[in-house]
């Protein structure tokens, strides 16, 4: 039990000293990986900031060539969709195309319709002379003069309408509609008259004539044929619906950009007299939009390219496509941090801004890192590839050290086993040597003792002596064995006659102890094997030797010999203490003896069956234990016959 101790707390002090060995440096690598990890992910995250740090100088330079293609078409040239110049003078404002936008702060300049001269037939025509007036009207329509005419023809139509003659009423409107570029009290007379031709079909009830005429009129209005301000333009547009049956077909676009011109002109009213910039860009929010503006002046004219967030979008597109190509998104942002063109950017040091003040572009540039980055995935790759690394490094560790550690456990266990094969090989010796000792000393004691005494005292020399011998051949055969030195003499021989020649011969070593062994041989006609019969003997005889010790006093053992689909089954069957289900491949081993033998203190070397295994092994068959505890165990040795 003491040696046990020693063993255990052996055991525990190497354990301890080798977890000491072992944990600091696979603490460290794992530190050390976690470090490499960590600087490789700052590493990477530094390159991909360097990267889009270098991108974002590409987008710019891309969206400033695009700023200043647009610039050189501030003078003349066409434009693309979304784009619309606003030239401002003395004069007033226009806008090119028109047809882009609804309406301009200031009405293009026209010639007023004649208004005076009409005074004296205006005062006839009310006190009951219309036909009188309306002659005069009718000459007065064929004035050269456009004003005068435009004037004429309207007071015809009125009297004509007045009177019901509609056919004559929509004829005067035609001929007013052919007059341009003349207003009457602001409005220009050819819109004029196609909003009078409208009214006269509708108060006439002819409403094919009028969805035609409306429809006309329609068309020309959203074209921007005429050019009104606001009041005007809203005016009219009122009242096209009411005839077309169906809203007016106005894009958001449009009214922005009349919002653009109305900004333009109160800004150069509230800077009239200053001395303006020769060009400028600017970013402004008209109608909740935020719209790029280019301007430049020439002499009294500034003329300014008003442009919508679509058109930054494709040259956002342009400058991405033409950039490094490394997966990241540029959003354009105003000064207030509202998105212009271009996703939501992320938060975090990863995003590169730039703002108008450093890139001379009007908007507020940052470029995000993307969700599928060439950059992310290729540091996504390397941790992986650095994660198992690291990981394999710490399951070869531990599989070394796990390994190491059995490799420790078994020699220490092998170190206790032949420890205890020493303390059984001396108490296996003591006993034989002591009773020759004994013996030896009788013998010399007195010369004259009886000769059947003197006869039994040899006899007893010569089982101790026998005992000797054959514990030294087991050790030196075993030795042998494990060496792969041991020769065997395989020649014929029957394994029931061998069995039974075992048998008695042990039964006479044993003698009337109280062992019966009992031989069973099923066969009468021979069962040869191909045998050493020395080694096979040695072999049935451990086993035989082990059914005793392992035994009550008063028990049987059987020995039975069989035929065996594999050739021929010699089993030994004892009633004694059985061996437990862990301890069954254990016992084939060298220098392995049962828990309970150890307890109850029953003698041997730990060998007897490791050179069963060894010798069955030789002859090519194979061991097989059936056991129970406290029922008792059977071992059966398969052998092949002979061929």
């Amino acid at each position: 039990m003491s040696s046990e101790r020693l063993w255990s707390g052996s055991s525990r002090k190497l354990a301890v000293l080798f977890l000491a060995v072992v944990a600091p440096p696979a603490v460290t690598l794992v530190w050390l990986g976690l470090q490499l990890l960590q600087q490789d992910r700052s590493l990477w995250a530094q390159r991909e900031l360097e990267g889009r740090q270098a991108a974002a100088l590409v987008v710019t330079h891309s969206l400033e060539q695009s700023l200043a293609e647009a610039e050189r078409r501030l003078p003349v040239g066409p434009l693309p969709e979304s784009v619309v110049r606003f030239t401002l003078s003395p004069l007033g404002i226009r806008a090119d195309p028109a047809s882009r936008v609804l309406w301009l702060p200031v009405s293009a300049p026209m010639q007023a319709a004649e208004a005076r001269q009409f005074t004296e037939t205006e005062t006839v025509e009310f006190r009951g002379g219309a036909k009188r007036a309306r002659l005069r009207y009718e000459a007065m329509a064929r004035s050269p003069k456009s004003a005068v005419r435009a004037g004429a023809l309207l007071r015809v139509a009125r009297v004509h309408r007045r009177e019901g003659r509609w056919d004559d009423a929509l004829r005067a409107y035609r001929g007013l509609a052919e007059i341009g570029r003349v207003a009457i009290d602001g409005m220009p007379a050819d819109l004029l008259a196609s909003r009078a031709s409208c009214s006269v079909l509708e108060e006439s009830g002819r409403k094919q004539e009028l969805e035609r005429e409306a429809a006309a009129l329609e068309i020309d209005f959203l074209a921007g044929r005429w050019m009104l301000d606001q009041p005007a333009w809203e005016l009219a547009a009122g009242q096209i619906p009411q005839w077309t049956g169906r809203p007016l077909p106005v894009s958001a676009e449009r009214k922005t950009f009349s919002e653009v011109g109305d900004w333009l002109w109160n800004e150069s009213q509230r800077n009239r007299g200053e001395r303006l910039p020769v060009s400028s860009r600017r970013l402004v929010v008209v109608d909740q939009t935020p719209m790029t503006l280019l301007g430049r002046t020439t002499g009294a004219e500034v003329v300014t390219l008003a442009i919508l967030p679509s058109v930054l979008r494709t040259w956002m597109q342009q400058a991405m496509e033409g950039g490094p190509g490394t997966g990241e998104q540029l959003s354009l942002l105003t000064e207030s941090g509202q998105v212009l063109a271009g996703p939501t950017p992320t938060s975090g040091t990863a995003a590169v801004k730039r703002p108008a003040s450093e890139t001379g572009l009007p908007w507020t540039l940052v470029l995000s890192p993307g969700d599928s980055s060439r950059q992310t995935q290729e540091f996504a790759s390397r941790r992986r590839l650095l994660s198992l690394g690291l990981a394999a490094i710490l399951l070869l560790l531990a599989g070394g050290s796990y390994l190491l550690w059995r490799v420790i456990q078994r020699e220490l266990v092998v170190a206790r086993l032949q420890t205890d094969f020493v303390s059984a090989v001396s108490h296996e010796f003591r006993t034989p040597l002591t009773s020759l000792r004994h013996v030896t000393e009788l013998l010399e004691e007195d010369d004259d003792l009886p000769r059947d005494r003197r006869r039994s005292f040899y006899e007893a020399l010569g089982r101790n002596t026998e005992r000797l011998h054959r514990l030294v051949e087991s050790l030196l055969d075993f030795a042998r064995m494990e060496g792969g030195k041991k020769s065997y003499d395989l020649q014929p021989v029957d394994a029931g006659t061998l069995a039974a020649q075992v048998v008695a011969d042990f039964q006479k070593n044993v003698g009337p102890g109280g062992v019966t062994i009992d031989l069973d041989v099923d066969d009468p006609d021979p069962l040869e094997l191909r045998a050493d019969a020395a080694s096979l003997t040695h072999a049935l005889w451990n086993l035989l030797d082990n059914a005793v010790k392992y035994s009550p006093e008063r028990h049987s053992v059987r020995v039975s010999v069989r035929r065996h689909p594999a050739g021929v089954a010699i089993s030994v069957r004892d009633e004694g203490l059985g061996i437990p289900r862990h301890e069954q491949k254990e016992i084939f081993r060298r220098f392995v003896r049962g828990e309970k033998a150890n307890q109850l203190g029953i003698k041997g070397t730990g060998l007897g069956l490791a050179m069963v295994s060894h010798i069955v092994s030789a002859h090519g068959g194979a061991i097989e234990l059936e056991s129970k505890e406290g029922v008792g165990s059977t071992f059966r040795l398969i052998l092949p016959v002979r061929v």
